[in-house]
Parts: structure tokens; C-alpha cells; sequence
């Protein structure tokens, strides 16, 4: 992993423990203490990776309550707070991070990752020997047997079945979950959830100006947090509504001498002219408004052999192609001395709404809110169509939750083919594998309230976690740390405590964020209701990729994972159908899965 030793690496042996660090500084405080780092008052040790983002809050009341501090870099503050609060200390720390801690008087051994998976950890254990690593490369280093791979893990890639949030494509190897906090004492493993989303709504306000308000002060802090850098912050800005307010958002905070970087460049990709992905009206308006020029770096589109090498050289399945060509706009920021990056990623998890606002305020009894977003839907659907809604949101809020659970259980069982799983090409022992983990990830995800069921499943979506994981590790391997304002704790707790009409009122998305960017925002990204698209990234691979999956099919392993009849067929509607209907994903797992398994 010397790609993220930029600013040099160590290591600890003590006995049966070793501990290494890569270090990048991006952060002032991350260079006053170098890691692995040993506690003063015992043989506690710890390396950690990423920024907190409450680190000023946190040295504040650590030092109230009597506890020194050396510097108040990360890492010192995450081993004093385990000082002050044991194993209780994971919900204090918030931020982007994941750490390992070895309490030597305990023998006992603490992994924590962030609230949202946006550092990953990678860990094996065999009943002796523990080993775990920010990347999958590294625990494969250090087994003495490569372990084989996982096809279970394997076919949700060729289904589009997401439903694993703990499994790699190795067996034994296991990802680090959300909001986990990972306990090796005696020999054996815990696995503990130290935070949870907001269980209700908890905000409601009469009038709409009160939300705006509150969400401008949390996404202000948000953008605060994780703009420290001790270099010039880099910004993507792809002209859509959520990294176009991110950069217009830090271009204030530093007209206003508060962001907490020397200075603020902006990036874009320089997508081919009238594409799906060209968006240089929007951000030629994002430079008017800010008054900065925006870097385009043209899209990084490497030929096939560069997945199938860079697949090999990780150790994991290629990444995506709509995932590398960002790899365009984070050298373009290292070139220009930039370490930090912040993304608009996120927003369309927590800023979308879902149309139960009838149901949601009736059961709450906000009379204010059902008027106004009655009214937003009247104007926006017509009579019929808004007295239809309002009829069948009436009728579900008089439903006992604990039927309503019921009811919503069986449609979980129709929601997989609805989103897209198909598993035509898996063996019947794979298709149940994929079932089982279908059944295990609804179960987990579900609660009491069964409206509230979709933010856990925001949170854990297995593949969220997995366009996270792709997009850090490249980002590491061009120098940059990309940092995600709209993934913080602080805005996912917001959006969860707030009611969905807020977000979405009438048929207009993301209510709450344009409204209240207003005047910050261009007025034509305020009002935007498009998305790019990047499927175009894809297409002039698939001839070859057809080619590569074909002669795949003489590797045993691959011919176990799919149907060869099946996949070929897939690729014949490739070549019949027009270019929206085209499988994409699972053509590209195919092929994805095809050069993972050709490592062996």
C-alpha cells in the first residue's frame, strides 16, 4: 500500500503484535504525531485512517474531563477517548475513518469503521491469527495461502443482486460493516452496531423557511468539516445540484475567511460535446456565480487490458468504468498540490424523498404539513391523481404497523426482479445463495416502524458500499482523500429526522436543498431535473468484453459461476437491441467476474 505512505510509513512489533501505518498527511493536525502511535500512561497502541469531524468538539470535552492530550491529531484523540470511555468510545467519534486499537493490559484487539462504510477495513481470522488492512492487497500479502474465491459473492455481480455488505470476492476475507465496532479478546470475535439512524421523525416546524434554515446550518457544518486541508481543497463539480452546491457553498465559506484550506480549486470532467455526460452550461453557470474557473480534465477512459491489469495488480474485481473515469479530475487536483477532495455523493441517498408524506403526517398529526404538501401535490399531479394518492396514503396510515410489516415483507420479496436481479445464468445453489442473502439483508434492514425501513437500507446498501470502496481506493492510488459532506453523521441524522415531505414535495425532488441553496445555486441548477448519464462509458467495451467472457468459459471457476448458453445469449441482445436495453451491468459483471477469476 506505498501509494498512501506519501508522507512516509511505520511500523510497531511488540511480542505477537505488529502494526503498520501508511501515512498522508491531509489534515494540519495529522502530521503532530507519527503511527502506529503508543499511549503514554499504558501499552495501549493505535493506527488509524481519515479525519474526524467533530476533532475540535471532541478535544474540548475530553480536556473538561481531565484528560491530557499530546496534539489533537486523530489519532491522539481517538486513543484518549478510548481512555476516557473503554469500548464505549465509537459513538463519540465522527467522521470518515477506520481504526485499529490493541489494549496490551486486556489483550484485547478494537476495529472501528465510520458511521457509513466510507473507509473500509478488510480483516481474516483463522482462530490464531488475526490480520486486517485499509486494502484487500495487503491481508492477501500476508496469508501464507491465497484463500479461494468466494462465487457466492461473485454472482450478485453477474445478478445485480445486492444483498452483502460483509463478504469479498475471497473467502474468509471479510469487509468491516457501517457503524461497526469489530471486539477480538479470548480468541474469539464480537461484532457490535455503536450507532443507528434516528428511529422517528424528530424535526417538524411550521413553516418552511425554519427547515431551510436548520438544513443550511447543518450542511455548512458539514462542508466545514471536511474541508481542513492543510493544501488547496479540490472540489468536484459536475454541474448537478449536489457537487454544484458543495463548491459554491466552500466559495462563500472562503469569501468569508472560514473554509479551512489556503484555497479552493474546482474540477470537472470534460465530457465529449452533446453527450449524456456533457454538463459545461451548468458549470460555466457555477463559474459565473463563484467567479472561479473550473478545471475540465477529459474523462479517463482506458482500454480494457488496463481493468484486467489494475483488477490483477488489487487483487479485486476491475472497477467500474463510470467509477475510473473519475480518476481524470482526482490527478488533475494531485497535480495541482491538492489532497483533499470533497464529492457530492450522497445527496441523492438522503436529500430524495418517498411519496408517504400523506400517511407520515396524518399518523404524526401535522396538520401544516399535510396542507402544504397537499397542496404541492394537487398543483403538481391534478384532481384525480392527487385524490387517488390521498386516498391510498389515508387508508395505509390507518393500518396497524405490525400488519403493514407483513404486508411490506411480501413485497420485499418481489422487489429484486422489480430492481433488476436476474439469476438465469446462476446455478440453482448460487440463485438460493443469492436468495439467502436477499432474506438476510431485508430481515436486518427491517424495523419496527416499517416506514422507516429504506434509511437502514440506505445506509447498508451493499452496493453503495462498494462504489465507496472503488472510488477511495483509486482516489488513494492518484494521492488525493476524498471526503464526503453529504455522507457526514450530522446530514444523515438530519435527513432522517426530517419529514419526507420537505424533500419531496409535489414531484420535485431534493425540495429542502434547492430551496434552500437558493441564491448560492445558479437558478438553472436549482431548477435542473436531468441527470447526466455515463453509460457510454461502457459501450465501446462490450465487443471485446463479449470476446474476453467467451474464452473465459474454459476456466472452471467461471464456467461454475455461469450458464455459458445464458451469458452468450445476453450478449446476442447486446448485439439486437437498441443501447438503452442493453444488460450493462450485467455484461459488466461478466466480465468483471471473468478477469477476477482468471488471478487463479
Amino acid at each position: 500500500m506505498s501509494y498512501r505512505a506519501r508522507d512516509g510509513s511505520d511500523h510497531l512489533i511488540a511480542g505477537s503484535l505488529a502494526m503498520g501505518h501508511c501515512a498522508s498527511h491531509t489534515s494540519p493536525e495529522d502530521s503532530a504525531c507519527r503511527q502506529p502511535l503508543r499511549s503514554t500512561a499504558d501499552s495501549t497502541v493505535i493506527t488509524m485512517d481519515g479525519y474526524l469531524a467533530n476533532r475540535c468538539d471532541l478535544c474540548r470535552q475530553l480536556r473538561r474531563s481531565g484528560v491530557g492530550l499530546r496534539n489533537d491529531s486523530p489519532a491522539e484523540v481517538s486513543l484518549a477517548a478510548y481512555r476516557l470511555w473503554g469500548d464505549g468510545f465509537a459513538p463519540y467519534l465522527e467522521g470518515e475513518f477506520a481504526l485499529i486499537l490493541f489494549d496490551a493490559p486486556r489483550q484485547r484487539l478494537l476495529c472501528v469503521g465510520d458511521h457509513a462504510g466510507l473507509r473500509q477495513l478488510y480483516y481474516w481470522y483463522d482462530g490464531k491469527t488475526f490480520i486486517a488492512a485499509t486494502d484487500i492487497v495487503a491481508v492477501l500479502s500476508a496469508l501464507r495461502e491465497r484463500p479461494s474465491p468466494d462465487l457466492s459473492y461473485l454472482a450478485q455481480h453477474v445478478a445485480n443482486g445486492w444483498y452483502d455488505h460483509e463478504g469479498t470476492a475471497w473467502k474468509g476475507i471479510k469487509r468491516l460493516q457501517p457503524a461497526s465496532l469489530l471486539r477480538l479478546q479470548g480468541g474469539v470475535i464480537s461484532v457490535e452496531t455503536y450507532w443507528q439512524p434516528p428511529a422517528e421523525v424528530g424535526v417538524r416546524y411550521e413553516s418552511d423557511r425554519e427547515y431551510f434554515e436548520h438544513y443550511r446550518s447543518v450542511f455548512t457544518e458539514s462542508v466545514l468539516a471536511a474541508s481542513r486541508s492543510s493544501a488547496p481543497l479540490a472540489c468536484d463539480v459536475s454541474g448537478g445540484l449536489d457537487s454544484s452546491a458543495i463548491f459554491c457553498l466552500a466559495d462563500h465559506l472562503c469569501a468569508e475567511g472560514r473554509l479551512g484550506a489556503p484555497d479552493l480549486l474546482g474540477f470537472t470532467l470534460g465530457a465529449p460535446e452533446s453527450s449524456d455526460a456533457d454538463e459545461r452550461r451548468y458549470v460555466e453557470a457555477v463559474e459565473r456565480q463563484t467567479g472561479r474557473m473550473i478545471e475540465r480534465a477529459a474523462m479517463f477512459e482506458p482500454k480494457l487490458d488496463w481493468y484486467i491489469a489494475q483488477g490483477h495488480a488489487d487483487k479485486r474485481l476491475p472497477s467500474l468504468p463510470n467509477t475510473v473515469m473519475l480518476r481524470a479530475t482526482a490527478r488533475a487536483a494531485a497535480a495541482r498540490g491538492c489532497r483533499v477532495n470533497l464529492t457530492g455523493q450522497g445527496g441523492d441517498q438522503w436529500l430524495d424523498g418517498l411519496p408517504h408524506n400523506f400517511r407520515e403526517d396524518l399518523r404524526a398529526r401535522d396538520w401544516s404539513a399535510l396542507k402544504r404538501g397537499a397542496a404541492a401535490d394537487l398543483s403538481a399531479r391534478g384532481k384525480r391523481r392527487f385524490i387517488a394518492k390521498a386516498l391510498r396514503q389515508s387508508l395505509a396510515a390507518s393500518i396497524p404497523h405490525s400488519v403493514r410489516r407483513i404486508l411490506l415483507d411480501r413485497r420485499d420479496r418481489r422487489t429484486a426482479e422489480r430492481h433488476g436481479e436476474d439469476t438465469r445464468m446462476l446455478s440453482s445453489a448460487l440463485a438460493a445463495a443469492i436468495a439467502a442473502k436477499r432474506h438476510t439483508y431485508f430481515t436486518r434492514t427491517s424495523t419496527s416502524d416499517p416506514d422507516r425501513r429504506h434509511i437502514h437500507r440506505k445506509l447498508r446498501y451493499p452496493f453503495a458500499l462498494l462504489a465507496y470502496d472503488m472510488m477511495e481506493l483509486q482516489a488513494a492510488q492518484e494521492g488525493i482523500e476524498y471526503r464526503h459532506p453529504m455522507l457526514s453523521r450530522k446530514f444523515i441524522e438530519f435527513s432522517a429526522r426530517t419529514p419526507e415531505f420537505i424533500r419531496l414535495r409535489g414531484e420535485q425532488n431534493k425540495f429542502i436543498h434547492r430551496r434552500a441553496m437558493a441564491g448560492l445555486l445558479p437558478d438553472e441548477i436549482v431548477e435542473r431535473e436531468d441527470k447526466a448519464g455515463f453509460d457510454q462509458t461502457f459501450h465501446p467495451h462490450l465487443p471485446d468484453i463479449e470476446q474476453y467472457c467467451v474464452d473465459a468459459l474454459g476456466n472452471p471457476q467461471f464456467a461454475r459461476l455461469v450458464d455459458g448458453a445464458t451469458m452468450i445469449d445476453d450478449f446476442d441482445r447486446m448485439r439486437m437491441g437498441r443501447i438503452d436495453e442493453i444488460p450493462i451491468w450485467t455484461l459488466w459483471g461478466y466480465f468483471a467476474c471473468a478477469a477476477f477469476l482468471d488471478l487463479e
